[in-house]
């Protein structure tokens, strides 16, 4: 259970700072579920790119 709620903590941080939480996601698979595995990625896939891009931070040159 470690690895969920880092997973909650990283989507609140993410919320904090105004990123979308769905850039953070979990998936169960195991090792033997090979064809659960590879659409869990592509579903990963389809949703980080329909995301929008993030924003570019400025760099403050000295």
């Amino acid at each position: 259970m470690v690895a969920y709620e880092h997973v909650q903590m990283l989507k609140r941080i993410f919320k904090h700072l105004g990123i979308s939480e769905d850039r953070i996601q979990q998936y169960f698979c195991a090792a033997a579920e090979v064809e659960n595995f590879v659409n869990s990625m592509n579903d990963i896939t389809k949703k980080i790119h329909a995301l929008p891009p993030l924003p570019k931070k400025k760099i403050n040159p000295k």
